[in-house]
C-alpha cells in the first residue's frame, strides 16, 4: 500500500471564494469579450473582463453533474479567466498540489459529501475537509506529468473535436437558418464553397412568405417523431459496448442496446434543452426522448434543429423540468426540401465520423488515466511504469 498521507484539501490549497463575482446572462450578453467565464462545470460564456490570472483549481460547487458526473467536476483555469458562484476556486499551498488534486478529485466517490435533492451541492465547508492521499512533491509532480499528458491529449482532442462540430453547425445555419446560398443566387453570386451541382439544389428567389421557394411552413412532427426512453435501473446495468443516454447526456454503458444508431436524444425529464448526437447503437433512458423516425428530417439534420429550438421555453413541470413530446412536434416551423437535407447529411456525416473518432480515442484514454492514478495512490504501480503506458498510449 502507498504510503502517502492523508491530507485535508483546506490544508494544500487557498479557497478563493469571495474573489468571485456571478453575472448574469443578460448583462454578460452587453459585456462580451475575449476572456473565460466559468461556472461549475467549465466555461459557459466569454466576457470582456477578468477577476483571475494565473493557474488556479476550479471545483464544482452545485449541479447535476456532482451526482452524474458526465463531465469533470475538478478543472483548471489558466491565463485571465472570470469565475461565478458555481464553482469553488483553489490556489495552491504547494508545488504541483492543483493539478494533483484535479486528477485525484475527479476519480474520488464524492457522493458521501453531496448535500441537496433536487440541486446537488458540495459546500465549501465540506470540500475543505474531505482527505486525499498526497504524495510528496518529486513524486506528486512526475505524477502530474505522467497522467497530465493523457489530459493534455484528451483536451486537445476535444478542442479539435468542437472545432469541427462547430463547422457543421455553421454550414447548418447557412443552409437552414440564413439561407446562405439562396441569397447567393438570388443576388447573382455562387454560393462559397459549394460545388455547382449542390448549388442548383438552393432556389435563387423568395416566396411572398418570406422563405425560399421550395420551403413551406410546417409542424415539427412533419421532420420526425419524437419517443420516450425506455426503463433501465441501475441495478440492472450490465457494462457493455453500447452507450447509456439520460436527459444530461451520456450514463454510462450497457451490454445491450435498444436504438439502433445513428440516433439523436434530448432531456425530457430532469434536464431540459440539451441534445445529443449518438452514431452508435445505444440505450436511451426513459428521462430521454429520442427521435423514432426521421421522415423528412434526417439524422445530422434533426440535432441541428432540436438544438436551435427553444425546448427550455417548451418546459411543463414546476419541481422537476419536464418536456412533453407533443409540445414539441405541434410547433410551427419551416420545411425545407428533403433533397436538400439529404445532401447536408452527406456533406456533414465525414466530420461527425472524425468527431467519433476523437471521442472514442478520448474515452480510452480516460479510461487509462483513470486506471493507472489508483494503482498509483495504493502503491501497485510505480511512476516509471505508468510513463511508459502513457507514452505508448499518446
Amino acid at each position: 500500500m502507498s504510503e502517502w498521507p492523508l491530507r485535508k484539501i483546506e490544508d494544500v490549497a487557498d479557497f478563493l471564494n469571495h474573489r468571485r463575482i456571478p453575472v448574469k446572462a443578460s448583462d454578460r450578453a452587453t459585456r462580451q469579450g475575449v476572456y473565460p467565464y466559468y461556472g461549475a462545470s467549465g466555461i459557459v460564456d466569454y466576457v470582456n473582463d477578468y477577476l483571475f490570472d494565473g493557474d488556479f483549481l476550479l471545483v464544482s460547487e452545485d449541479g447535476e453533474n456532482l451526482r452524474s458526473r458526465n463531465a469533470p467536476i475538478a478543472f483548471m483555469g489558466r491565463g485571465k479567466f472570470w469565475v461565478n458562484n458555481h464553482a469553488h476556486i483553489l490556489d495552491e499551498k504547494e508545488p504541483g498540489i492543483l493539478r494533483y488534486l484535479a486528477l485525484a478529485l475527479n476519480r474520488t466517490d464524492l457522493s458521501p459529501y453531496i448535500t441537496g435533492a433536487a440541486q446537488p451541492k458540495l459546500n465549501k465547508r465540506t470540500l475543505s475537509q474531505i482527505e486525499i492521499p498526497v504524495p510528496p512533491t518529486k513524486e506528486r509532480l512526475e505524477i502530474n506529468s505522467t497522467l497530465g499528458a493523457l489530459d493534455d491529449k484528451i483536451e486537445q482532442n476535444r478542442k479539435t473535436a468542437a472545432t469541427l462540430e462547430e463547422m457543421a453547425r455553421t454550414l447548418y445555419r447557412s443552409w437552414f437558418v440564413d439561407f446562405g446560398p439562396v441569397r447567393a443566387r438570388a443576388e447573382g453570386r455562387a454560393p462559397a464553397h459549394m460545388d455547382p451541382t449542390t448549388a442548383a439544389l438552393f432556389p435563387d428567389s423568395f416566396g411572398e412568405d418570406g422563405l425560399p421557394v421550395g420551403w413551406r411552413r410546417g409542424l415539427v412532427e412533419e421532420l420526425f417523431t419524437l419517443q420516450r426512453g425506455f426503463d433501465l435501473p441501475t441495478a440492472m446495468r450490465t457494462e457493455g459496448p453500447f452507450p447509456v443516454m439520460a436527459a444530461g447526456g451520456f450514463h454510462g454503458t450497457h451490454s445491450e442496446f435498444k436504438v439502433a444508431g445513428p440516433g439523436v436524444t434530448t432531456g425530457r425529464s430532469g434536464v431540459i434543452g440539451e441534445v445529443f448526437l449518438t452514431l452508435e447503437d445505444f440505450w436511451p433512458l426513459n428521462t430521454s426522448l429520442w427521435v423514432k423516425e426521421f421522415k423528412i428530417g434526417s439524422v445530422y439534420f434533426a440535432y441541428h434543429f432540436i438544438q436551435c429550438l427553444d425546448l427550455r421555453g417548451l418546459n411543463s413541470g414546476s419541481a422537476v423540468p419536464s418536456l412533453n413530446r407533443n409540445n414539441v412536434h405541434n410547433l410551427v416551423t419551416d420545411v425545407p426540401p428533403k433533397q436538400i437535407i439529404e445532401v447536408f447529411d452527406k456533406v456533414v456525416a465525414p466530420v461527425y465520423a472524425k468527431v467519433s473518432h476523437l471521442t472514442r480515442e478520448n474515452q480510452t484514454l480516460a479510461s487509462l488515466r483513470d486506471t493507472l492514478l489508483p494503482r498509483l495512490m495504493s502503491g501497485e504501480l510505480l511512476v516509471g511504469t505508468a510513463k511508459k503506458q502513457v507514452e505508448e498510449a499518446v
